[in-house]
């Protein structure tokens, strides 16, 4: 038997981590000393610790650790690695894109730009756009998992057996502040007008009316650029916001490869 000290340098976790994974009975103690309250770990223990441990390191939860020593699932065990692999690759993705992004900046510092350059043809205009009819869902997530929420709403696109007639949107519902983690969006894709809006709620009539808007070509992480320039247009010319402003996605990454060639169009429902 081990002491909780012996333990812990073996497992090489502090005697606080213990303590913890006792209280959420992952790992309880062998034996404790009923006077004194000490613990005492087994030799069989050690070696459940370095599977806990080495499952952390593949970045699992405590609790779908847990899940896994308790029911000894070998099949949960390949899920929940399963899922970490598909977390991974996503992660990849979006570093890969991240490090082109960086890589054009780099391009445009060596060829004179401006540090703090922001994009100086991005005009604002009034448009009178008319209704659409759209297959839509609304959701609250994190803006990295906009593709699998637009993936969903093609899926219900197919089975409904109808087509896509124009490019995707997302219109942003947040009221107050913009959560990056938890946004309020709804993803909106035009789909033919005779589509039955009777038939499931997911179809809807996206409503027409006039909009500031701007295109911006580039990342979408410089996006700000084009809200900032369309909302100071809206103030300086005496409008009102009519409505929550969404983005039509013209060109992206299904179409090219840099997201210096993104093209999206920012809109703002405004009034008199």
């Amino acid at each position: 038997m081990y002491t909780i000290g012996q333990f812990s340098k073996i497992g090489r976790v502090s005697t606080k981590t213990l303590r913890y994974y006792d209280d959420i009975e992952l790992l309880k103690p062998a034996y404790v000393d009923r006077t004194t309250q000490y613990r005492y770990y087994s030799y069989e223990q050690a070696l459940q610790l370095l599977s806990i441990t080495e499952l952390k390191e593949y970045g699992l939860k405590l609790e779908e650790i847990k899940a896994i020593m308790d029911k000894q699932d070998v099949d949960l065990l390949k899920k929940f690695l399963n899922n970490k692999i598909t977390e991974i690759d996503k992660e990849v993705q979006n570093s890969l894109k991240l490090k082109d992004s960086i890589e054009e900046k780099i391009k445009k510092i060596e060829s004179g730009g401006n540090i703090m350059e922001a994009k100086k043809d991005l005009k604002v205009e009034l448009k009178e756009r008319q209704p659409l009819v759209v297959i839509s869902r609304r959701t609250i997530t994190s803006m990295s998992n906009i593709s699998c929420v637009i993936g969903k709403v093609f899926e219900d696109i197919f089975k409904m057996n109808l087509k896509p007639a124009g490019p995707v949107m997302t219109v942003y519902h947040d009221k107050q502040e913009f959560d990056v983690e938890n946004a309020d969006c709804e993803i909106c894709v035009p789909v033919n007008s005779n589509a039955n809006m009777e038939k499931t709620e997911k179809i809807k009539e996206f409503a027409g009316g006039l909009v500031a808007t701007t295109t911006f070509v580039g990342p979408y992480s410089r996006l700000g650029e084009a809200y900032a320039k369309v909302t100071k247009w809206i103030e300086d010319n005496g409008y009102k916001y009519a409505g929550a402003p969404f983005d039509i996605y013209l060109n992206g990454p299904q179409s090219v490869k840099s997201p210096e060639e993104f093209v999206t169009e920012v809109c703002f429902p405004i009034s008199k």
